[in-house]
């Protein structure tokens, strides 16, 4: 999975400041203090879990996973 870093300004708009996908989660929470000194302005900063095509075709195959098991109760 990929995680980003994700805000909110002072219009209550949500915004990425950062650009770049991190590996892990520890990658991403790094660079959480240096986005926080860019944009003062941020209300506040979070990171959040990618959710792109990969995430969702993960999410499909572990539900697949999950009604097969149900097929053989």
């Amino acid at each position: 999975m990929s995680y980003i870093i994700m805000g909110r300004d002072e219009c209550n708009q949500e915004f990425r400041p950062c650009f770049k996908d991190f590996v892990s989660e520890d990658d991403a929470y790094a660079q959480l203090n240096v986005a926080r000194e860019r944009y003062p302005e941020a209300r506040s900063l979070w990171v959040e879990v990618l959710k792109d095509k990969d995430y969702y075709l993960q999410k499909h195959r572990d539900w697949s996973d999950e009604c097969d098991e149900w097929e053989y109760l």
